[in-house]
């Protein structure tokens, strides 16, 4: 989620390089303006690739600009047909973004892919209306929490990522859709942030998932079932860094992630 060679691999968040402009984009004037995000780079430029460390520049430019990254989806949301009665929305992060590239199938105008490597809960949060409300989904399957362990965007606690997706449940449900919560992924470490022991904090968050769906009558989908090894890491034929699924790691999600639309599906709307 850090590295550049990450970002590359992950096809859909680097989608556009060959054709990306030969020089940053033009800073927009600031203030409110008709089209904010008019010269976000939500690809990497010419410029970016050619520099010392091409993910840290294009990010710092692209975050400037564009800290929640609701430039990211514009286009794709505008382009998209009135919802169906069985839309769903994944938000996440780079382990959400990759699903969509691995498994291009299990997407579609009925199920959406909005992951963003590199995300927090915060940053999900301010984008929730542009990638997920203003998209009328039935249902929204969020898997999160990783680069809050990791501390993407700095010092945080358990209770500010909870406070986060309690904000986001609340705001689905109150337009009417179910929710689905999915575990925090297993992890040993994280490649990026070696200092960081992530794995207490993913066994505090997934207990508390696990009681928050059961006392809001959520669907929560444990993906730790399949892709947990004996120590509590993801199984090594199931990722090739420890954090990030690979294709064997998302199929065995599938079924879990099918099986829990199906169930939050079948729930009544609030």
């Amino acid at each position: 989620m850090k590295a550049f060679s990450l970002i590359a691999s992950l096809g859909a968040a680097t989608a556009g390089f060959a054709d990306a402009p030969a020089a940053p984009p033009p800073i927009p004037t600031v203030g409110v303006i008709a089209s904010p995000c008019a010269g976000v780079p939500v690809v990497p430029t010419a410029a970016h690739q050619a520099s010392a460390d091409p993910y840290l520049n294009w990010m710092h430019d692209w975050l400037a600009l564009d800290w929640g990254q609701k430039c990211r989806y514009q286009r794709e949301n505008a382009a998209l047909p009135p919802a169906s009665p069985s839309r769903v929305v994944f938000l996440g992060d780079s382990i959400t973004e990759a699903w969509a590239t691995f498994e291009p199938d299990f997407f579609g105008p009925d199920a959406l892919d909005r992951g963003i490597s590199g995300q927090t809960t915060a940053q999900m949060l301010v984008r929730l209306r542009a990638d997920v409300l203003d998209l009328h989904p039935a249902a929204v399957h969020i898997l999160a929490g990783t680069n809050d362990i990791a501390g993407n965007s700095g010092p945080t606690s358990l209770a500010d990522i909870q406070g986060n997706i309690r904000s986001m449940v609340e705001q689905i449900r109150a337009r009417g859709a179910r929710v689905i919560l999915a575990s925090v992924p297993p992890a040993l470490k994280i490649p990026w942030r070696p200092e960081v022991t992530p794995l207490p904090s993913v066994v505090a968050m997934n207990d508390w998932l696990r009681r928050y769906a059961a006392r809001e009558h959520l669907v929560y989908v444990d993906y730790t079932a399949v892709l947990s090894d004996a120590q509590g890491g993801l199984k090594r034929e199931l990722s090739e860094d420890g954090v990030h699924p690979n294709a064997a790691g998302y199929a065995a999600m599938r079924p879990l992630a099918a099986a829990a639309i199906r169930q939050a599906l079948a729930r009544p709307r609030h």
